[in-house]
């Protein structure tokens, strides 16, 4: 188990040390007594590999203080935040704070550890990125915020970290195109509610219907299904989403050249599920080609979609042995199409749920 233990004297990582850059004597000696296994702090491209600059903030909600970190401490090094904050406020007459740390805020810059624990140099120690004396830096700039904040003064900051989320690198593969099968649309059912009364907390309903790849749209604050009860009026009115306990929402690839999806369906009826009327709905968001064989998509609808993702797919599969090519081909084709997105929703036939068959 220890083999691969992080030592200096262990050859293997000896020889895997140096594959990006070389160290340099000073951040040697900021390190120690970590050996530098891969020195990110020299690399800047496409972007820099380690932040200059990381946010840190407290706010106060009554008797708490939250200290939002961009990281994770061990236990005794959050002991030692939490004790030089607790001082700085009974000595501005803030008696009884509970001081909460907040990890994981904002950013992440792995780990902290006590300057002990960084000498022993674990897991969390090696991870710790800017040296032995990392926790002295937030326990001073956190007290000195902390201060600003209870004494209701500015305080000083820094120029905020560079906002870099539209240039970050996904080794995931694009979704190139959604496709239905011919006289077929996105939300189609394909499967109905096998039977027409349900019985609570004992009956399943599975439904299926046409879909999409859910990536194109994560649905935050949204749902990718939704059981409605029909009232009285007439309207529907949604009883469960895709969060509850008692539905599950199964996406199925059924054709990865073609680009062909389903949304499987299963509502597990709860005991406590009310009588009446429901339908099972499915949203989604469907990525169409517009480009190259456009023209011909106002005389056959589907043909330009299923053009794109022939030649794509069919590409696709001589490039895959080389990945460097791999990805030059997919900025290629990126830039190249031009789509759009198409939200579509489909709902099934009514049925009925019952609190005891007759």
């Amino acid at each position: 188990p220890n083999s691969f233990a992080l030592q200096q004297s262990n050859p293997f990582w000896n020889v895997v040390s140096g594959f990006l850059s070389e160290p340099t004597a000073d951040e040697k000696r900021c390190q120690m007594p970590k050996p530098i296994l891969l020195n990110t702090g020299d690399l800047n491209e496409p972007y820099k590999w380690d932040p200059e600059t990381v946010p840190i903030s407290v706010f106060r909600l009554g008797n708490v203080l939250l200290l939002n970190v961009p990281c994770e401490f061990t236990t005794m090094a959050g002991r030692r935040l939490r004790r030089a904050v607790q001082t700085v406020t009974e000595k501005n007459g803030f008696k009884n704070m509970t001081i909460v740390i907040a990890g994981l805020s904002n950013s992440y810059t792995h780990y902290v550890t006590t300057i002990e624990e960084y000498q022993g140099q674990r897991y969390e120690a090696a991870s710790t990125l800017y040296g032995p004396h990392t926790l002295q830096g937030y326990i001073q700039e956190f007290r000195r915020i902390t201060k600003d904040l209870i004494t209701e003064n500015p305080s000083l900051t820094g120029k905020a970290p560079k906002d870099l989320s539209s240039r970050q690198i996904s080794l995931l593969p694009p979704v190139i195109a959604d496709i239905c099968p011919w006289r077929a649309q996105f939300g189609d059912v394909t499967k109905e509610p096998v039977k027409k009364i349900y019985l609570a907390g004992v009956d399943i309903v599975d439904v299926k219907f046409h879909s999409a790849n859910p990536r194109n749209n994560q649905r935050i604050e949204g749902t990718y299904l939704a059981v409605d009860k029909k009232n009285v009026n007439g309207s529907w009115e949604t009883k469960y989403v895709d969060g509850d306990w008692c539905t599950r929402f199964i996406w199925e690839n059924a054709s990865t050249f073609f680009g062909i999806s389903y949304a499987r369906i299963i509502w597990e009826i709860p005991s406590e599920a009310e009588e009446g009327t429901y339908r099972i709905c499915h949203y989604g968001t469907a990525k169409r080609i517009r480009n190259l064989a456009s023209w011909i998509s106002s005389y056959i609808p589907e043909f330009s979609n299923w053009f794109v993702i022939y030649i794509y797919k069919a590409s696709l599969k001589l490039f895959t042995f080389m990945d460097t090519r791999l990805h030059s081909f997919l900025q290629f084709w990126s830039s190249t199409l031009t789509a759009h997105m198409q939200e579509f929703e489909g709902c099934t036939r009514p049925f009925s749920v019952t609190q005891r068959l007759e």
